[in-house]
């Protein structure tokens, strides 16, 4: 994780919740962001990837000053920058 440090970064859980965001730190049970937009993705018609696409585009739009996510709960970390557009 230390290689993803004050990058950008998806975060993709076991929910149908993703954050986006700055990684910031981790500790036993949480890993930090900052300036995140966490995102319902059921409350939409878009895809996981498509959401991903445009906000990769248009930029983060925050909804959170700082999210800890439970480790236990995430499925994947990804670069925002290593998110491939169609």
């Amino acid at each position: 994780m230390k290689s993803f440090k004050n990058k950008k970064i998806v975060v993709d859980t076991c929910s149908s919740w993703i954050y986006i965001g700055k990684f910031v730190s981790e500790d036993e049970l949480y890993i930090c962001l900052e300036d995140v937009d966490a995102f319902d993705i059921s409350e939409t018609s878009l895809s996981k990837q498509e959401y991903l696409m445009m906000v990769k585009k248009d930029g983060i739009v925050p909804n959170r000053k700082m999210v800890k996510v439970l480790k236990s709960k995430i499925v994947a970390i990804t670069l925002l920058d290593d998110i491939i557009e169609k």
